[in-house]
């Protein structure tokens, strides 16, 4: 205990009085004290609305800890390795006060920094910015060097081309919508929280997507849960897990039984819905069980990929399959439930 408890102070004195953090990725964030956020937590915020004193990556791509080597970078402060990665964590020697009169100008300084840092290092540009939950290195594997560094040391970096900066950062645009109608694509959610309308800017971005998608003949709920789920990782504060599929299902049920059939229907000829009608109304055991076997799998990908604990309710709820369904397919599979707390998983990684 009293040797946990100095890794803990090891880490305290680089983090706020008041921590955001959550024991599950999927959300339900709240705030506590330093210590007990650290102890606690499994994913936090690392600074704070008055200062930014860590600057963090994720890279999801590879596990190397000692990349940073290869671009001449100062070694991270402490490094995390993930199941898809690593995450660098760089603590600021002097922290950059947002309350002043050089506030603007500091915080745009370490933008540029941090947007060179990604783009060398190939990290993950939805998880850009000063805000944003990483993991908590007490609770994964991480390595600790007790490093300081400063802007000027990345300064060596090469700077984003345009292209790239307008693909992360797009400029607030007017886009004339199926229906003849304008929208605005360009609400920045980088800079957006509670009280900011989240839920209403996720629900006009996906549902412009999905439109768009559909017209193009290859949407799928698939695409659309993990671009929901994608674009709800670049709030400032992530909507919950449960708002953001509300507005999936929402979307998917207007695509599915509104715009498919007044507009992609409208298109075919007699012959070509006849076919479809056909097709959609095979009630085959075979073919029923293939179908939900493949939007079953495709569901536990996506959720995996997200690091949401495995269960048959939720499974059944997104892939829109029978609970029964299912417990089958984990059965037929080699899934097993671990625990409650841990859900199901596949017995050659358990």
């Amino acid at each position: 205990m009293e040797l946990y408890q100095n890794n803990i102070r090891q880490f305290l004195k680089h983090f706020p009085r008041e921590v955001l953090g959550s024991t599950t990725k999927e959300g339900g964030y709240t705030t506590a004290r330093s210590f007990y956020a650290l102890r606690d937590y499994h994913f936090i915020q690392y600074n704070s609305q008055d200062r930014i004193n860590i600057i963090a990556i994720d890279i999801d791509h590879h596990q190397d800890g000692s990349v940073w080597l290869d671009f001449d970078l100062p070694q991270p402060t402490w490094t995390i390795w993930t199941d898809r990665g690593v995450q660098f964590m760089w603590v600021l020697a002097v922290p950059i006060l947002l309350h002043t009169e050089y506030t603007r100008a500091n915080k745009q300084y370490a933008k540029d920094v941090l947007n060179k840092i990604v783009y060398a290092l190939e990290a993950d540009t939805n998880a850009i910015g000063f805000n944003r939950v990483f993991r908590n290195p007490l609770k994964h594997d991480s390595r600790y060097s007790d490093s300081r560094v400063s802007l000027k040391d990345f300064n060596h970096l090469e700077s984003p081309p345009r292209d790239w900066l307008d693909k992360v950062y797009p400029k607030r645009e007017k886009f004339t919508t199926l229906f003849g109608g304008s929208r605005d694509n360009g609400r920045d959610f980088s800079e957006m929280e509670e009280g900011d309308g989240r839920n209403t800017a996720l629900f006009d971005r996906l549902r412009f997507w999905a439109y768009d998608v559909a017209k193009s003949g290859t949407y799928s709920e698939f695409d659309l849960a993990h671009k929901g789920y994608v674009l709800n990782q670049a709030f400032k504060k992530e909507l919950e897990t449960k708002e953001v599929d509300r507005i999936i299902t929402s979307i998917d049920k207007f695509i599915e039984t509104q715009y498919m059939r007044s507009n992609y229907m409208a298109s075919t000829t007699k012959e070509e819905r006849s076919k479809i009608a056909s097709r959609n109304g095979k009630k085959g055991g075979a073919i029923k069980k293939k179908q939900a076997h493949i939007k079953i799998e495709a569901t536990i990908i996506q959720m995996k990929s997200f690091d949401i604990k495995i269960t048959v309710s939720d499974v059944a709820r997104r892939a829109k399959s029978k609970p029964t369904t299912v417990r089958d397919y984990f059965k037929e599979k080699g899934w097993k439930e671990v625990s409650r707390k841990e859900g199901w998983k596949h017995e050659v990684n358990c």
